[in-house]
């Protein structure tokens, strides 16, 4: 058995592969797999995974009808057999010490993922350490969920990213997890980390940065994002069910309302690109006993006043949540987007 497998979805990448293949080739760290996961490119591609896997018995190929990058990362899922488990998009690369310096952090400290910095790179041109992050070892269950939950991931003090972080593949299998599909859940990379989380007591934390980020404006990330309002209302939806099941809604009662509203419902209303699909959205999900039972959270005293307490967003913040939730929960679904779109809703 492997130490650690490193899942590559490939899809329409040519241009960028080798790279990203030669930087895992060139750990110092030499006990891995790396899973090359064909998932339908119509390019190059295959051919490039062909000729690496026949010089390096490490690599292994796997092809798949195109199902998007949830897809692709469960089918390298699904075959791992090493003990850690970190993930590469195929357009970015990595630094030499990448996996040698994170299993040594995870084998030091015992922590179930840790997570690291990375670097943005525009033109070419790597622009620096891009998290505001330091070096540490994180007792989630002393420090507590709620606690690192306003410290670290609603500030973007840690990635949410499923590329910035080395994983305990027993975690992973024990309880099941894997990615939500792209067509029902934006953000499945904060999906997955989310729920990562809650089996989590101990996170190791690396400031430096292991992984350079290419910025491309043919990536996903740059494409338009239809229906995102709904695909981010799923996400909210999804994290507030799964926290039940796994026993931890308890801890985050008061975090997750306004989790859910400040950095994803609310996005999704801001930046989707069709504003009749976001009101669709805000109907069908008004029936939703779950959406529901969130935004009658956002009502009560706790979470926004303990909201206020720990970021020090003022009382204007916490008017607009209460007004939000309730034109919502009212019907007036029009009003309600309009209150944090900036702009008239208009069907």
């Amino acid at each position: 058995m492997y130490r650690v497998s490193v899942i590559v979805p490939v899809y329409q990448v040519e241009a960028y592969l080798p790279r990203c293949i030669d930087s895992v080739l060139a750990q110092t760290f030499e006990d891995f797999e790396l899973i090359l996961v064909n998932d339908g490119t119509r390019d190059g591609c295959p051919a490039i995974m062909a000729e690496y896997a026949a010089r390096d018995a490490r690599i292994r190929q796997v092809h798949k009808e195109n199902g998007g990058l949830s897809s692709a990362r469960n089918a390298g899922l699904d075959v791992a057999r090493g003990e850690y488990v970190a993930f590469l998009d195929s357009d970015d690369y990595a630094a030499p010490t990448w996996l040698a310096d994170t299993v040594r952090a995870a084998e030091e400290t015992g922590a179930q993922q840790v997570l690291y910095n990375y670097e943005r790179v525009v033109d070419g041109q790597a622009q620096g350490p891009y998290l505001n992050m330091a070096s540490e070892t994180i007792d989630v269950g002393r420090l507590g969920l709620a606690n690192y939950l306003y410290q670290y991931w609603m500030p973007y003090r840690h990635g949410q990213e499923a590329w910035s972080k080395l994983y305990r593949r027993s975690v992973i299998e024990e309880n099941g997890l894997r990615f939500a599909p792209n067509d029902e859940v934006f953000a499945e990379d904060t999906h997955f980390s989310m729920l990562y989380l809650m089996h989590t007591h101990t996170i190791a934390a690396l400031d430096t940065p292991y992984i350079y980020y290419v910025q491309r404006g043919d990536s996903l990330m740059g494409m338009r994002k239809p229906q995102l309002a709904r695909r981010l209302m799923a996400l909210s939806v999804r994290v507030w069910t799964e926290a039940k099941a796994c026993g931890r809604f308890d801890e985050i009662r008061d975090v997750l309302p306004v989790l859910c509203y400040d950095k994803w419902i609310t996005k999704g209303i801001r930046l989707d690109p069709d504003m009749g699909d976001v009101i669709r959205a805000m109907e069908a999900y008004r029936g939703d006993e779950t959406m529901r039972a969130l935004l009658r959270a956002l009502l009560g005293p706790m979470p926004l006043l303990r909201y206020t307490m720990k970021t020090h967003k003022g009382l204007r913040t916490q008017v607009r949540a209460r007004l939000f939730a309730l034109r919502w929960l009212r019907g007036d679904v029009r009003g309600a987007a309009a209150l944090v779109q900036g702009r008239e809703a208009q069907a």
